[in-house]
């Protein structure tokens, strides 16, 4: 994944029209190499999770609202920092994986040394059960927030933002050199490593 001071990578699916009535499940995303990875939820108003829910991830904040406290969410930050920047880079990759239904979303993460890796996941299986995966990285229940009226059906966006807002307001906490902007503008050698590479995105009905 992207990595470099200054870089703000995300992989996540929205509806570009009325946000954030459609919703926006951010599945990977953070900024200036800070680990570990953060899976957050954005939805209109009425949206909240419970504090306590089975899962390996840390809630950082339980209401999903995008129009309060400055469009946080409710996220959850992914057990391990081998799960974002320039760790799991080193550490050879690894695997996401969201399920969505009526009744929950669900984000897990496998490390590429992780013994725990379902063969159907490792190998690109054609079908996936995922009542064997065991507890998910993040989990969002419907219990308080009605994820039918919250999601439409969503497209999948994969980018790398430089600056802006988060990797901007958090560049100086990260220990990087200067302002964002000046550093973007005058580092182009500072990004070779700031690509995604893909080994393959699968879709299940």
């Amino acid at each position: 994944m992207p990595q470099g001071c200054g870089t703000w990578p995300a992989v996540w699916e929205t509806k570009g029209s009325n946000w954030p009535n459609g919703g926006e499940v951010d599945i990977l995303e953070g900024a200036n190499d800070r680990s570990p990875n953060q899976v957050t939820l954005h939805t209109s108003p009425g949206c909240t999770m419970p504090a306590q829910r089975s899962m390996t991830g840390t809630a950082v904040k339980n209401d999903c609202n995008a129009l309060i406290s400055n469009n946080e969410g409710c996220g959850v930050h992914v057990r391990g920092t081998n799960s974002y920047g320039p760790e799991f880079n080193r550490n050879g990759g690894g695997w996401y994986a969201i399920e969505r239904r009526s009744d929950f979303i669900k984000v897990w993460f496998w490390a590429r040394n992780d013994g725990s890796v379902p063969s159907a996941v490792r190998n690109g299986s054609g079908n996936v059960n995922t009542d064997s995966w065991g507890s998910p990285a993040a989990f969002f229940p419907n219990w308080q927030c009605d994820l039918n009226s919250k999601f439409q059906e969503n497209n999948i966006i994969i980018n790398l933002t430089l600056c802006g807002d988060w990797a901007g307001s958090t560049f100086g906490q990260a220990r990087c050199p200067g302002s964002c902007t000046d550093y973007v503008n005058n580092n182009p050698s500072a990004f070779t490593n700031a690509y995604f590479n893909f080994a393959a995105i699968r879709v299940y009905t």
